[in-house]
C-alpha cells in the first residue's frame, strides 16, 4: 500500500518515512522559473507505484523560481541555497536531505514521460551493481534524441575531436566514439561508460562509495566523473529505454558561455581519468581542435559568399578559442 502523500502526491517535507524503495528526487534550479511548473507536472506522473519526496534546490537564483516551485509544488521540500555553488554543489545540497535509498537528479528542463522513473529504479534494483541509472531522451516529436548517455572520454576520442574527424563523421562508433550508439529498440537495457546528469539515477550505496559528484565541478563533466569513478568500484553504470524523458539542453546557460563550462570540465576529466603522458597530449589535441574550428570558422566566413555576420557556431568557437586561458587549467579543487 502505497504510504499517505500530500495532495499532490509526493511525500510532506515533515511525514513520516516510510520503509521500503522510495525515491528523492532533486531537481536544482537556477533562473527557471519558467520551466519548475511543467517539469513538476510531470515528475508527478513519472512515479506512482513506490513512495517519492520532492526536493527542490534553488542555486540562489535571485528571481521568482523559488516562489514558482513553491506554488507549483506545496508538497516539495523547497530549499535556498545563498549562492550559487554549482550543479555537483546544489545536488549535494539535495543529497543531504534525501531520505530515500534512490536519488534522482532531474533538470529543471527536463519532462520525464509517466512512469519513466519507476522503470528506472526497476532496472537498478534488479542488479544492485549498476549503481547509476539513466533512461532514453527523446525529442518533442517522439523521435530519439541519442543523447542519453556519452562514451569515455580519452587520448583518441581527443585526436579525433582535434582533426574534425568528429565533425566529419558524426555519430561514426570508430571516428566520434564518445557519441552514443542509436537504440536497438525501446525497451534495451545497456551499459554505457556515462549517464547524463539531467537525468540520472543513483543508488545512495553508490552515492556514499563514491562521495558523489565532486563539488570541484562547477557545471559539466561532473556526470562523466562521477560515472568514471563509480566503474572504478566496480558499478556497471546503464541506461534503460523504458526511461523515457524529454530535455531542452542548455535551457538555462548560452551557448557561448556553455562552450567555455563545457571545455573545462573536458580538460577536468581527462586531467583526471589518464595517466600523465597522454592526459597532457589529449589536452593538448583538445584545445588544438578548438583552434582548428576557430581559424576555419574565419575563413569560411571571409568567403564572398559568407561575408557580413559571421554564424553564431563560429563566433562561440573564436570565443572559446580567446577565453582558452580560462578553462585550460580545468576545474580546480574547492
Amino acid at each position: 500500500m502505497r504510504p499517505e502523500t500530500s495532495e499532490g502526491g509526493f511525500l510532506g517535507a515533515d511525514a513520516p518515512v516510510p520503509e521500503g524503495d522510495g525515491v528523492s528526487i532533486i531537481v536544482l534550479t537556477y533562473r527557471s522559473a519558467r520551466y519548475i511548473e511543467d517539469c513538476v507536472a510531470a515528475l508527478r506522473r513519472a512515479t506512482g507505484r513506490r513512495p517519492a519526496e520532492l526536493i527542490i534546490v534553488d542555486n540562489d537564483s535571485g528571481d521568482e523560481t523559488p516562489r514558482v516551485a513553491r506554488a507549483v509544488a506545496p508538497d516539495a521540500r523547497v530549499v535556498e541555497t545563498g549562492r550559487n555553488g554549482g550543479f555537483a554543489y546544489g545536488c549535494h545540497v539535495g543529497a543531504d536531505h534525501a531520505r530515500f535509498p534512490w536519488l534522482m537528479f532531474v533538470n529543471p528542463d527536463t519532462l520525464p514521460a509517466p512512469g519513466s522513473i519507476d522503470a528506472l529504479v526497476d532496472c537498478a534494483r534488479a542488479d544492485p551493481s549498476i549503481g547509476i541509472a539513466g533512461g532514453r531522451c527523446v525529442a518533442p516529436d517522439g523521435s530519439v534524441d541519442p543523447r542519453s548517455w556519452w562514451g569515455r572520454p580519452g587520448l583518441w576520442p581527443a585526436f579525433c575531436f582535434a582533426f574534425l574527424l568528429t565533425s566529419v563523421f558524426p555519430g561514426s562508433r570508430v571516428f566520434d566514439p564518445e557519441s552514443p550508439r542509436p537504440w536497438e529498440d525501446e525497451a534495451q537495457v545497456r551499459r554505457v561508460p556515462v549517464v547524463t546528469g539531467g537525468f540520472m539515477l543513483v543508488s545512495r550505496r553508490a552515492w556514499d562509495a563514491t562521495g558523489g559528484f565532486d563539488r570541484a565541478f562547477f557545471m559539466y563533466g561532473e556526470d562523466a566523473d562521477l560515472c568514471l569513478r563509480a566503474a572504478s568500484l566496480g558499478y556497471r553504470p546503464t541506461v534503460t529505454g523504458r526511461g523515457v524523458y524529454q530535455h531542452e539542453t542548455g535551457g538555462s546557460s548560452t551557448s557561448a558561455g556553455k562552450l567555455v563550462l563545457l571545455f573545462t570540465g573536458k580538460v577536468t576529466l581527462l586531467r583526471r581519468h589518464l595517466p600523465p603522458g597522454p592526459r597532457h597530449l589529449a589536452v593538448g589535441l583538445l584545445a588544438f581542435g578548438v583552434l582548428a574550428r576557430a581559424t576555419l570558422s574565419r575563413l569560411l566566413s571571409a568567403r564572398p559568399e559568407r561575408q557580413g555576420r559571421p554564424t553564431a557556431r563560429g563566433e562561440d568557437w573564436r570565443r572559446l578559442w580567446a577565453a582558452r586561458r580560462d578553462w585550460l587549467p580545468g576545474w580546480r579543487s574547492r
